[in-house]
Formats: structure tokens, sequence, C-alpha cells
């Protein structure tokens, strides 16, 4: 175990030495640039959209400064109506104020002194006047957890208060995007846009390179090459597959595809993503009637659940595949067996189903449009290292 690994690759935390500046794919700009320009832009409110651990949440600590933002869920927000309670207590607000108001009557006699004590609930603009006085920016993190009716009514909310100085960045996922920022016609003309593209290998590559400099240990590049491919677009694997090389038991000098293997598996462990696998391999209920079983050409056999489950951990890893590739791919791992689209579609739809009726660790993919998109990059890992 090299203890100095943890100095350098951060996959849970700001990655100071391992930070990668990208440029904006659409413009001669780098995502940094974007961001500091949508913020001076008073009256906008800034939209970040990007596939899952791409970077978009570290992109905002190293514009903004971790100092400087206040950082919340789509899952924080049970309720619409809990808006700006739950962003004031956040900040540490005493949302209930009391107020005394002293009335005299007075008479010949004698003069008495009333006091009337009064209740007033914290409200949007106590939150605005402390964001403003602290220069602080709200972030919205995982915009896509709430409801689509909550979803709306932020919108609907921010829309109100950008232009009196508040400044919001909302963060979302690509394929859902569209629900409730870009189509609110009231929001039309006063989005900034950033749409933050999957990592490229060459730019995840420069991770390692950058770590294993600041170590000042040697390692090839095929086998830089082949972490970037197993971290499927997200410098958070990045960064935690070059952790645990460090941390693995063993003590090794020498890199080898061997380490980067036990290094893939050993970043599995804590993922929790098992009992997720566990119910997309069950499906839905049978009514006691055994699934038809098809022959791979592994030599395993696996109903249509576990098929489609395996097929997805395949080479190369995909975070968006269309039914035809997806069919296709199924095919190739038959040995006599053929499945139709319809068959495909229809299993999907009902994974669609069942996790539409869980809770958010469970949203891992999304069915929609004929495309499968894995909104969960992690997930996607943990089923090529740990799914059997």
């Amino acid at each position: 175990m090299d203890e100095r690994y943890q100095k350098v690759f951060k996959p849970g935390t700001y990655p100071e030495l391992t930070y990668v500046v990208r440029q904006s794919v659409e413009t001669k700009y780098t995502y940094e640039e974007r961001l500091q320009q949508s913020l001076k832009i008073d009256g906008y409110l800034t939209y970040i959209i990007g596939p899952s651990k791409t970077g978009k949440t570290v992109l905002c600590e190293r514009v903004i400064g971790q100092e400087r933002i206040v950082s919340m869920s789509g899952n924080d927000f049970a309720k619409a109506s809990d808006f700006w309670e739950i962003l004031g207590r956040k900040v540490g607000l005493s949302m209930d104020a009391q107020v005394s108001e002293q009335q005299s009557d007075l008479s010949k006699m004698e003069q008495k002194s009333t006091t009337v004590k009064k209740n007033y609930k914290g409200n949007k603009d106590r939150v605005i006047e402390y964001f403003k006085a602290k220069d602080k920016i709200f972030v919205l993190d995982d915009f896509h957890y709430a409801s689509p009716e909550i979803q709306y009514d932020i919108a609907c909310q921010l829309k109100e208060v950008i232009r009196l100085g508040f400044k919001a960045v909302v963060i979302s996922l690509p394929h859902r995007s569209d629900d409730a920022i870009r189509l609110n016609p009231d929001l039309a003309g006063r989005i900034s846009v950033i749409e933050i593209k999957p990592w490229e290998q060459k730019q995840l590559e420069e991770i390692a390179r950058k770590g294993f400099k600041e170590l000042n240990i040697r390692i090839d590049e095929a086998l830089i090459s082949r972490i970037a491919l197993e971290s499927i677009h997200s410098p958070q694997l990045m960064q935690a597959i070059c952790l645990n090389i460090g941390l693995l038991p063993s003590d090794n000098p020498v890199i080898t595809d061997e380490v980067v293997e036990e290094s893939c598996r050993f970043t599995c462990i804590n993922l929790p993503y098992a009992d997720v696998v566990r119910i997309l391999k069950a499906g839905p209920p049978t009514r006691g009637q055994k699934r038809l079983q098809y022959e791979l050409k592994d030599q395993s056999h696996r109903d249509i659940y576990g098929l489609i489950l395996k097929v997805l951990a395949d080479n190369p890893p995909l975070v968006e595949i269309e039914l035809a590739e997806l069919t296709e791919r199924i095919q190739n791992n038959l040995v006599n067996s053929k499945i139709g689209r319809e068959k495909v579609k229809d299993t999907l739809k009902k994974w669609q189903d069942i996790l539409n009726n869980l809770g958010a660790l469970y949203q891992v993919m999304e069915w929609k449009d004929d495309i499968m998109h894995i909104q969960d990059n992690l997930f996607l890992f943990y089923i090529r290292w740990a799914f059997i």
C-alpha cells in the first residue's frame, strides 16, 4: 500500500493535483471560461447538463470556489412548497422569526404597555438577501432526481428570483434536461446552457499522466489507455482506479495489466449496486413460470434479463446504446437462438416500469426513444467487474 496515492488521486473530492481543463466542443473556450462568463450575466440561470460522473460539480468547485457554493440535490426537495425553507435552513437561517411590537394605552389613571408577539414565516426574500450579502451561489445538483412537478415548481421559483440578483446553477442529465428548464417559456432567452460532453480517452489519460508524474512512478502508455477505457468517460472513475492501484493490499512496485484489473475489482467493493443488479436480473414476477434460458457463446445460460445485463457489460462500454445495436450485441452472444427487437423492447419497458417505482439509487438507466441511457457510469462499471 502506497499512501502517497491518496494525496494525488481524488475521486470523491476536488482533485487539485490532477485537475484537467477541457475545451468546450461548441466553442473555442474552456468549460471554465464558459461558466465564468455565464455567472457574470445578471438575470440568467446557468444550466449545466452532461452525463453522470463527468465532473459537472467539480467544474463548479473550480470556478466558483467551495466556500461560495451552497449545494443541494434534487432529492432534497420532497415538497415543492418547501423550497425556500429548505434552502434557508441549509445555510443556517432561522426560518421562524419572532417580532415584538409595543403598544401603549394611555388613560388619566395609568399608562399600560402591552407587548404583542407575532411569528413571521421565513420566505424567499430573507434567503435572497443572505445569498447576496454573503456572495453565495446556489448549485442544484442532480435536478433530474426531483419529480417532474417539483422540477417545474423549482424552475418557476428560480425564474422569479434570478432577476433580483440571485445566482443559481442547475445541474442535470442531458436526455432529461428539456423537461422543466428548456421547455419553460418564461425562461426562454434567460438560460445559459453549458453542455458537458463525455470525456474523451486522451483527456482521461491526462489525469493518470499528471498523477503518476507527481508520484514519480513510471507507467506504460498502454496501461494508461486501459484505465481510461475502463473509466467509461468518467474522471471520477479514472481517479478511483488510479488511487486503488496504490491502495491495493499487496506491495507491487510494477504496474501491470493484472494490477489494473485487480484495482478495478477493488474499486467495485464499495459500490452500492448489488441490490440494483438483483432486481434487474430478477425482472418482474413470473407467477410460477420458469423463464426461457438462452445458451451463450461463453457457455453460460441466461434468461432475457440476465442476458441483457451481460450484453450491457460487454466491450466497448457504452453509456448510450440504440435498440438496433443492443439487439445486434444480443445476437452476437447467442449460440443458436434468435431474439427479435420487439422482445428486447418489451423487456426494457418492463425494466423501466420497475425502476420508476424505486428510489434514486435505482435510477441507473432509462429506456427512452428506443435508446438505452446509462445514467450512472459507476453502475456500468460495476456490472462489468462485479456482475457474473
